[in-house]
């Protein structure tokens, strides 16, 4: 026998809230038949959290024959209750008997009720009640308060009520059903999935699939997960609850509420007050986080170029011991330490990143003085990211793609093509990255999949065959380079030579690789190379400049419905739009490109700084903000967001992204 099941009628035996003669101290306004200050009580609660319940419960513990209770969606039942003022303009006198209070438990507002009924007529049925000293409750949506709440008095607002989370008590008396195990469950939800006893419709849910399925029972975020599945279906949670149960303006305001988490603000910006504080007690509920949860934060960086030179905040020509203490007390420092700090000041306001991905070019030089430098600056960086909740604890939080200065170029001419990867991958092994040490392509890491935040990140080496000319005599050349690098020891004439042999750097990603590349329905799907497939503001004169088979690529990556390219090498900001069209008529696809700065290498011609990714997920559907933050006199600055869908041709503003994607009839 189940003991658990959360879509049943109203039975008092069962009823945690008003058990035998209890009532709680918050419903005592209405079984106490407490005047309103206008023309109801308006008890508002979300579908599927227990507004039939409270609305018997009521009725219940009030005297008998005292209090109707009607659905107003239902006719013959309005008619049977006498209470056809509420539905029609030219009512007759409300015959109540001896009840002096009504119960609507179902006002039927709204497109999402069936047919609907006026707000205006509704409110003036309550109105006629009043007069004749009965006092009216309705069991509202947010989206039926809404539309009901104009048509009514201007004190209406002092009558909202709602109820409060489950108490421990309550949820206790729900799992001494199953005394064996439920309790053990419960405790173990209060301490990890609080959200779970928001409502007892959620607490019953959550049971109910420990009941079902009992392996659960000692692993809250498999159970939260399960649970959540079966609150999509069979119950249409998302749909009674977010969809039906809301108003437009309602799941504006949340949506805009996540971007704001994220540190994004709106042209015109005020906040309803009013609004997010009726929404407010449901704010931790965990269908709807799942649904809804907060923005995804992802740093792309490139350049780190450790061991090359790099900017500092100060210019200090005086390298007396005295020139570097006045450096030191005016903070002086280089981007790379600026932003390890920068993140740490952003984790104290719960906007650290969730994920960082390196476009390349980690070192100068890959030499292990290099990479010993860049690993400690990764391992640093690692504690600094923040949790989220569609990230589970296995999930790499920082990925990686070599660049042309990753390649060992002592070891460009080896007759296997992977040894000039050997390094970068010894090296960087604890970080996904793109493998290019393995000649089998098959065997390659491509995708780096995050299951529960339905998000992809293709790891693409744009660096394979780095110092493989196509001439013979630039070959010849780049052998005399290689050998003279071996021998020289001098700073400057090694990076002179490094200079020059970047110039025999043909960027490409494998076709076998390519062929790779899939669509994945549901999943917003992002791509990492280090050099650009797009050609960007700057002009380079130089042979091998960008990647041959670029077109190649973009076709690809858009049959793959790649949202997003980050790339680096360029140490440029750049954004660009790639829209294929497919011959045959299929869907056209436009792929976002996104250039990042160099983190903190001298040699740009631009500010310093690193590109913020959001990624907003809605069920299945997702939405994406690209801005450059620049280091700029010591500080980070944020830039210009760019916001789009997946594949759309056009970008938006943040205000969009907020609004229905698909308004509802």
């Amino acid at each position: 026998m189940s003991h658990f099941r959360p879509s049943r009628s109203y039975d008092p035996n069962l009823d945690i809230r008003f058990r035998g003669t209890h009532v709680p101290q918050w419903a005592r306004p209405l079984v106490d038949r407490h005047e309103p200050n206008d023309a109801c009580w308006l008890v508002v609660m979300p579908r599927r959290s227990g507004k039939s319940w409270l609305a018997g419960a009521v009725r219940r513990a009030r005297p008998e024959g005292r209090t109707r209770l009607v659905d107003v969606r239902q006719e013959n039942d309005v008619r049977r209750a006498g209470l056809t003022c509420l539905t029609g303009a030219k009512a007759p006198r409300p015959q109540l008997g001896g009840a002096d209070m009504v119960l609507v438990d179902e006002p039927a507002l709204g497109p999402a009720a069936g047919p609907a009924r006026d707000p205006a007529t509704l409110a003036a049925g309550l109105g006629r009640l009043r007069e004749q000293g009965v006092v009216p409750v309705v069991f509202a949506t947010p989206a039926e308060h809404e539309l009901l709440v104009p048509h009514l008095g201007a004190d209406a607002p002092k009558d909202v009520l709602s109820c409060p989370p489950v108490t421990d008590e309550e949820a206790a008396c729900m799992a001494a059903r199953a005394p064996d195990w439920a309790p053990a469950v419960v405790d173990l939800l209060r301490a990890e999935r609080p959200g779970w006893l928001l409502t007892p419709f959620l607490l019953e849910l959550a049971l109910q699939t420990a009941e079902s399925e009992p392996d659960l029972r000692a692993d809250p975020a498999a159970l939260s997960r399960r649970a959540g599945e079966e609150a999509a279906f069979p119950h249409l949670y998302i749909e009674q609850w977010f969809h039906n149960g809301l108003s437009a303006g309602h799941r504006a305001a949340l949506r805009r509420e996540r971007w704001r988490g994220a540190g994004h603000s709106f042209d015109s910006d005020a906040r309803d007050a009013q609004t997010m504080k009726l929404l407010a007690p449901v704010a931790g509920d965990p269908v709807l986080a799942h649904h809804l949860p907060e923005v995804l934060r992802v740093h792309h960086v490139s350049d780190l170029h450790f061991g090359g030179a790099h900017r500092t905040n100060v210019d200090q020509k005086d390298r007396t011991q005295v020139g570097s203490a006045l450096a030191r007390l005016t903070g002086d420092g280089s981007p790379l330490g600026g932003y390890l700090e920068h993140v740490r000041q952003l984790a104290e306001q719960h906007r650290a990143p969730h994920l960082v991905i390196v476009s390349g070019d980690l070192v100068d030089r890959p030499v292990a003085e290099n990479g010993r430098e860049a690993l400690a600056w990764l391992e640093r960086l690692a504690p600094l990211l923040a949790d989220h909740p569609d990230l589970r604890a296995d999930d790499p939080r920082v990925l990686l793609v070599g660049g042309n200065h990753d390649v060992s170029w002592d070891r460009c001419l080896d007759e296997r093509p992977g040894a000039r990867h050997e390094w970068f991958a010894e090296t960087f092994r604890a970080y996904p990255h793109p493998d290019l040490d393995r000649a089998e392509h098959t065997a390659r890491r491509l995708y780096v999949r995050y299951a529960d935040a339905c998000l992809r990140v293709a790891l693409l080496g744009s660096a394979e065959s780095g110092g493989e000319p196509a001439r013979n005599e630039d070959r010849d050349r780049v052998r005399e380079l290689v050998a003279e690098l071996a021998r020289s020891d001098d700073g400057a004439r090694v990076g002179e030579l490094m200079a020059r042999l970047e110039r025999y750097d043909p960027g490409v990603v494998a076709h076998p690789v390519l062929g790779r590349l899939k669509r994945e329905p549901g999943c917003v799907n992002l791509a990492v190379v280090h050099h650009p497939l797009s050609p960007v503001p700057a002009v380079e004169v130089a042979p091998y400049a960008g990647v041959v088979n670029a077109g190649q690529a973009k076709a690809a990556l858009a049959d793959a419905h790649t949202a997003l390219v980050l790339h680096g090498h360029t140490h440029l900001a750049f954004l660009a739009s790639e829209r294929l069209i497919d011959p045959d008529g299929a869907r056209p696809w436009t792929t976002r490109v996104a250039g990042a700065p160099a983190l903190a290498s001298v040699h740009s011609n631009e500010e310093n700084g690193y590109n913020e990714v959001c990624v907003a997920r809605e069920g299945e559907d997702h939405s994406l903000a690209v801005r450059t933050v620049r280091w700029r006199n010591g500080q980070w600055k944020p830039g210009q967001a760019i916001a789009f869908r997946p594949g759309a041709a056009d970008e938006c503003a943040l205000a969009e992204l907020a609004a229905d994607r698909h308004p509802r009839s």
